[in-house]
C-alpha cells in the first residue's frame, strides 16, 4: 500500500472543480489536459460515483472535441470492479484522471480499502493530475459530507451517528480519501445553497480547513504545494481559526459563531497549501 510519505507529499497535480456539466467546465479541463501534458496524454474517466455507461461515452466524445487523442474509461461501477488487476493498471498509466458526478458516498461506498483507493493515491504520488469534479472534489479532502442540505445545516447540526438514507437533517460526515490533509473540499456552494454546510462546519471543526467551490470554478494544488483558483465564480475558504464565541444548534436553538474568519476568493487568487493549513 501507499506510505504516508507520498500521500503528504505527492508530485502530482490536484484540481478539485466546484461542479459544471462537459462544455460549462471547459477552461478547466483544458487547463488539466494542459498540466496532464496535451492532446496525447492518457485521460482515463472513472465513473463510479453514478456508474452510467452513457456518461463514459459522452465524457470520451467530449474530451475528443478538446483535442484529446488517448481517452478511455475505467469501468469501475461496482466494488468486485475495483479489485481487478486491468483498471488498476489504467489508472497508474493514466495522466490525467477524471473522478466526477454522482455521489460521494457511493465513490466511498464501492472504492474505499481497495486496489483502486490505493492506485489514485499512488498515481498522485508519482505525477498524475486528478481531477476531482462535484463528488469527487468531496472525497478528496479528509472529510466527506455524506447528508444534510443547505441552510438547514445551521439548525440541524451534526450527527455523529450511523449513517441515515435520508438527505434530510443535520450534516453527517463520513472519512474521506485524505489526498489533501487538513482540507476538506464542498462542491457546488453556490448552485446547491450549501453555504450552512460551509459556515456550520467552519464554526464546529476549526481544526481543518474548509473550502466551499462554486461550479466552473477550481481549485488546483500543484507539486510545489502552490494552490490557485481558476475559473468563472467564487472559492470560500475558512482557515483553522477558532471563533471567539461558538454556540451549536440545539433544541429550537440555532447556531451563534462570533468572529469566524473567512475569505472570498476568484479567478486567479494563489496562496500555498502550508498557508491554507496554518492556524490563525
Amino acid at each position: 500500500m501507499t506510505s504516508a510519505h507520498e500521500s503528504r507529499n505527492p508530485r502530482g497535480t490536484l484540481v478539485a472543480i466546484g461542479g459544471g456539466d462537459y462544455e460549462q467546465a471547459e477552461q478547466i479541463d483544458r487547463y488539466m489536459l494542459q498540466l496532464a501534458g496535451g492532446v496525447d496524454a492518457l485521460v482515463a474517466f472513472l465513473p463510479t460515483a453514478r456508474p452510467s455507461r452513457k456518461m463514459g461515452e459522452k465524457f470520451i466524445e467530449y474530451y475528443g472535441s478538446l483535442g484529446a487523442r488517448n481517452v478511455s474509461v475505467v469501468p469501475v461501477y461496482e466494488r468486485e470492479d475495483a479489485f481487478k488487476q486491468e483498471h488498476v493498471d489504467a489508472l497508474l498509466a493514466a495522466r490525467l484522471i477524471f473522478i466526477g458526478w454522482g455521489r460521494g458516498t457511493r465513490l466511498l461506498e464501492v472504492l474505499s480499502g481497495t486496489p483502486i483507493q490505493d492506485a489514485l493515491t499512488r498515481a498522485y504520488a508519482q505525477g498524475a493530475v486528478l481531477g476531482c469534479m462535484s463528488a469527487g472534489a468531496r472525497i478528496a479532502g479528509a472529510l466527506s459530507i455524506a447528508q444534510g442540505t443547505g441552510m438547514e445545516a445551521l439548525r440541524d447540526g451534526i450527527d455523529d451517528g450511523p449513517l441515515r438514507e435520508e438527505a434530510k437533517g443535520p450534516i453527517q460526515l463520513q472519512p474521506a480519501f485524505n489526498l489533501v490533509p487538513g482540507i476538506v473540499f464542498e462542491p457546488h456552494l453556490g448552485e446547491y445553497n450549501r453555504y450552512g454546510h460551509f459556515l456550520l462546519l467552519a464554526s464546529l471543526r476549526p481544526d481543518l480547513t474548509w473550502i466551499g467551490i462554486d461550479e466552473r470554478t477550481a481549485v488546483v494544488i500543484h507539486p510545489d504545494e502552490r494552490v490557485e483558483v481558476i475559473g468563472s465564480y467564487n472559492v470560500l475558504v475558512s482557515r483553522r481559526k477558532k471563533p471567539a464565541k461558538v454556540v451549536p444548534p440545539g433544541q429550537g436553538r440555532p447556531l451563534e459563531t462570533w468572529d469566524l474568519r473567512m475569505d472570498i476568493w476568484a479567478h486567479g487568487v494563489q496562496t500555498t497549501l502550508s498557508e491554507l493549513r496554518r492556524e490563525r
